[in-house]
């Protein structure tokens, strides 16, 4: 029964939620929350607007925003939305959290209105311009100047900026260097194509640490699926929002279950991690056994060719080379007798890799800067054959001379060392 009371004390007490009118429509509020990962609750609310015809059917917004076909009825359409959204926000007793508001970014830069619309709706109510996200649908932008001035007058009031949907159509990354938003909003197709192909996961988490290089936050969009739950853990996503937490509501509720919900996505993805640290070290111990029998061979009579056939062994060996204290390649690489067969002649002019220089290779430079010890790079993309590949090296002394010894690894998608 306290348990209960504190529930009920800590919910916000509102009034009726407000409804505004567009033609036949009557429009209402829904806010979906946004939930951080690190922090297990919701730190922000994306309001959706929900119509209703004049049956009082409920309708796609699709059908809402095909009645406001010319720029100014989507430009009033557009305030109209705005205004609704944060009137019904404001009802709520939640001053620390932000409402992400989705603006029509082409009306804008077709009508180029003045600015005193968000300014006045801000006046009106009480939410503060901090709480607001302004977030902009990425592949809409057309005037570039006016959008930019739009942007600063909204981060002149205080107001966070999202860019939406990044990642569907012609995204590219010179928006986000041009815009500098402070969130960047992932599309759902690259959570739901990225939960089924390990490829597409590793190049998911590429672009988020690329985002998170530019100083944004990343929220991935559309989680539906516990395993897409996982994935966004897994890909070092900020934010999380989807079906799979909460779905869009009128009122906004503290749901006392995210905390146990984030906690129990973490550990799965922390179990997930131990176990592959388990298998890499159960390899690693096996592939230093006879990497290091091979350095013996190289030591007794320095002939590369010969001290290959025990790493060899490993079905995931795929060359043999060495290098010189300066990254010079020394001969050619040796191929294991398994890879040979599946050498591509496409990639011919890369195979050949004699006098090549790898001095800006970890493996190498690892290697010198730590002589005698084993070194393991992370996965990289191979510049002889273009396969994934783990290199693992050392840095030896021979009669005087620095050799760096170097085994190539194939390496697989979501596949521990």
């Amino acid at each position: 029964m306290i348990e209960s009371q504190q529930l009920q004390e800590r919910r916000p007490v509102v009034s009726p939620p407000n409804t505004a009118t567009f033609g036949m429509f009557t429009l209402s509020s829904a806010f979906q929350p946004i939930i951080s990962i690190p922090h297990r609750r919701a730190v922000g609310y994306e309001a959706l607007i929900r119509p209703k015809d004049e049956q009082g059917k409920s309708c796609s917004p699709e059908a809402l925003f095909q009645q406001a076909k010319d720029n100014e009825l989507s430009l009033s359409l557009d305030r109209s939305c705005r205004a609704l959204h944060i009137e019904n926000f404001s009802r709520f007793d939640i001053n620390n959290k932000w409402l992400f508001l989705n603006i029509d970014s082409q009306s804008l830069t077709d009508e180029k209105p003045t600015f005193e619309c968000m300014t006045n709706v801000l006046k009106e109510s009480q939410v503060n311009a901090d709480q607001l996200v302004i977030e902009i649908l990425e592949h809409e932008i057309l005037d570039r100047s006016y959008l930019k001035e739009m942007i600063k007058h909204f981060r002149s009031l205080g107001c966070l900026i999202a860019i939406d949907d990044f990642g569907a159509g012609h995204s590219n990354f010179e928006r986000i260097w041009e815009l500098e938003p402070d969130i960047v909003k992932l599309d759902r197709n690259l959570v739901t194509r990225s939960a089924k192909d390990p490829k597409l996961k590793r190049i998911l988490k590429g672009i988020i640490s690329l985002i998170h290089s530019t100083g944004c936050l990343v929220v991935l969009e559309g989680i539906e699926t516990k395993d897409e739950a996982v994935l966004a853990i897994e890909v070092n996503a900020d934010m999380v929002q989807g079906f799979y937490f909460a779905t869009p509501d009128a009122h906004i509720s503290l749901d006392p279950t995210l905390d146990q919900t984030l906690s129990q996505l973490l550990q799965i993805q922390s179990t997930n991690l131990n176990q592959d640290h388990n298998v890499a070290s159960q390899r690693f111990k096996l592939l230093s056994q006879r990497f290091l029998h091979a350095i013996e061979l190289f030591i007794a009579n320095l002939d590369l060719q010969k001290s290959t056939t025990p790493i060899f062994k490993d079905p995931r060996a795929a060359r043999c080379f060495l290098l010189d204290e300066e990254g010079y390649q020394i001969g050619t690489s040796i191929h294991s007798p398994n890879y040979e067969q599946r050498l591509n002649n496409r990639f011919g002019p890369l195979l050949d890799s004699h006098n090549a220089k790898w001095s800006q290779k970890h493996y190498h430079y690892r290697a010198i800067r730590s002589p005698e010890q084993l070194q393991v790079s992370r996965p990289y993309l191979s510049a002889t054959d273009l396969r994934l590949c783990i290199t693992v090296s050392i840095a030896i002394k021979v009669n005087g001379a620095v050799y760096v010894y170097c085994c190539d690894l194939n390496w697989q998608e979501n596949e521990p060392l």
